[in-house]
């Protein structure tokens, strides 16, 4: 996998956290794949047993808050509680307004679209800032370059100095 289908798994992954549609298996499959990594490496990368990380993505894991953490942490993602996405037919008007955006006391909470959204512009400033960023540190490595080989020009040769 190329860094471009790497960073669009990437977002498609926590675009689904985001919109509280990351089933666990899933997220841990993807984490590793994105990370290009095997069950083992990606396990020890993570600080976990390997055993840990195959039982996950079998669905017959039963791991620890902090195990999940761990392994979130790298892709900036923790436990939490989500909104059940299924409204039953016994559910009040109050709570579809509610799960549609709308909380107890009438104003708009986030929906997962303003969610995604947000995700959106957030990575696409990061990825402007982080090309900026690039563009500085070329201009100081080559600032730097000029400025080592000024010094090194301005030494005396080691036959000079006798």
């Amino acid at each position: 996998m190329d860094k471009v289908q790497a960073r669009q798994l990437r977002n498609q992954l926590l675009a689904s956290a985001a919109a509280a549609r990351l089933p666990l298996t899933e997220g841990v499959r993807d984490m590793r794949a994105i990370s290009g990594m095997t069950q083992e490496d990606f396990a020890r990368h993570r600080g976990v047993s390997a055993r840990v990380i195959k039982a996950i993505e079998l669905g017959q894991g039963n791991p620890t808050v902090a195990t999940l953490n761990r392994i979130g942490a790298f892709f900036g993602l923790e436990v939490a509680f989500v909104p059940v996405r299924q409204i039953g037919a016994d559910d009040t008007a109050m709570q579809a307004e509610t799960m549609a955006g709308e909380t107890a006391n009438g104003t708009l909470g986030p929906t997962p679209s303003s969610i995604l959204q947000d995700i959106k512009r957030v990575q696409d400033e990061l990825n402007t800032r982080a090309h900026e960023i690039g563009v500085q540190m070329r201009s100081f490595a080559e600032t730097a370059k000029l400025v080592e080989e000024s010094i090194r020009a301005a030494r005396p040769h080691k036959s000079e100095e006798k």
